[in-house]
Protein backbone atom coordinates (compact mmCIF):
# COMPACT_ATOMS: atom_id res chain seq x y z
CA UNK A 1 0.00 0.00 0.00
CA UNK A 2 1.57 3.29 -0.94
CA UNK A 3 -0.04 5.73 1.81
CA UNK A 4 1.27 9.12 -0.15
CA UNK A 5 -0.25 8.18 -3.52
CA UNK A 6 -3.88 7.38 -1.72
CA UNK A 7 -3.83 10.25 0.22
CA UNK A 8 -2.25 12.31 -2.73
CA UNK A 9 -5.16 11.06 -4.40
CA UNK A 10 -7.97 12.21 -2.24
CA UNK A 11 -6.25 15.29 -2.04
CA UNK A 12 -6.51 15.88 -5.74
CA UNK A 13 -10.01 14.61 -6.16
CA UNK A 14 -11.62 16.82 -3.52
CA UNK A 15 -9.35 20.00 -3.18
CA UNK A 16 -6.69 20.17 -6.65
CA UNK A 17 -8.89 19.18 -9.32
CA UNK A 18 -5.36 17.82 -11.75
CA UNK A 19 -3.08 17.73 -8.76
CA UNK A 20 -0.45 20.76 -10.58
CA UNK A 21 2.21 21.67 -8.39
CA UNK A 22 1.36 19.02 -5.61
CA UNK A 23 4.65 17.08 -4.32
CA UNK A 24 4.88 15.61 -1.09
CA UNK A 25 5.91 18.74 0.63
CA UNK A 26 3.55 20.81 -0.91
CA UNK A 27 1.28 22.66 2.20
CA UNK A 28 -2.11 21.98 2.28
CA UNK A 29 -3.30 23.93 5.07
CA UNK A 30 -0.82 26.46 5.40
CA UNK A 31 -0.82 27.09 1.57
CA UNK A 32 -4.48 27.65 1.28
CA UNK A 33 -5.34 24.03 -0.65
CA UNK A 34 -6.89 22.89 2.42
CA UNK A 35 -9.25 24.45 5.15
CA UNK A 36 -10.61 23.12 8.32
CA UNK A 37 -13.60 21.97 7.58
CA UNK A 38 -12.12 19.79 4.51
CA UNK A 39 -9.16 18.96 6.97
CA UNK A 40 -11.85 17.30 9.07
CA UNK A 41 -12.95 15.40 5.90
CA UNK A 42 -9.42 14.38 5.07
CA UNK A 43 -8.38 13.00 8.39
CA UNK A 44 -11.72 11.01 8.54
CA UNK A 45 -10.66 8.97 5.17
CA UNK A 46 -7.48 8.33 6.61
CA UNK A 47 -9.12 6.84 9.68
CA UNK A 48 -11.54 5.37 7.49
CA UNK A 49 -9.12 3.89 4.97
CA UNK A 50 -6.51 2.79 7.55
CA UNK A 51 -8.09 2.06 10.45
CA UNK A 52 -6.37 4.79 12.74
CA UNK A 53 -7.74 7.27 14.93
CA UNK A 54 -6.67 10.42 15.56
CA UNK A 55 -6.91 12.25 19.01
CA UNK A 56 -8.21 16.25 18.53
CA UNK A 57 -5.08 17.79 19.16
CA UNK A 58 -3.01 15.30 16.45
CA UNK A 59 -5.30 17.42 13.62
CA UNK A 60 -3.30 20.37 12.79
CA UNK A 61 -0.97 22.17 10.53
CA UNK A 62 1.91 21.48 12.56
CA UNK A 63 1.27 17.47 11.81
CA UNK A 64 -0.78 17.27 8.64
CA UNK A 65 0.45 20.28 6.58
CA UNK A 66 1.57 17.81 3.58
CA UNK A 67 2.05 14.54 2.42
CA UNK A 68 5.06 13.72 3.56
CA UNK A 69 3.90 14.99 7.06
CA UNK A 70 0.89 13.28 6.52
CA UNK A 71 2.38 10.07 5.32
CA UNK A 72 4.54 9.87 8.84
CA UNK A 73 1.72 10.31 11.23
CA UNK A 74 -0.25 7.47 9.37
CA UNK A 75 3.10 5.52 9.06
CA UNK A 76 3.82 6.05 13.33
CA UNK A 77 0.22 5.10 14.01
CA UNK A 78 -0.10 1.61 11.98
CA UNK A 79 3.52 0.77 13.32
CA UNK A 80 1.95 1.60 16.76
CA UNK A 81 -1.30 -0.50 16.11
CA UNK A 82 0.60 -3.35 15.44
CA UNK A 83 3.49 -3.38 17.65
Amino acid sequence: MDVKQEIRGYVVEHFLPGGQGLDETTPLISGGVIDSIGMLGLVSFIESRFGIEFMPREVDAHALDNLKMIEAVIDRKLAAKQG
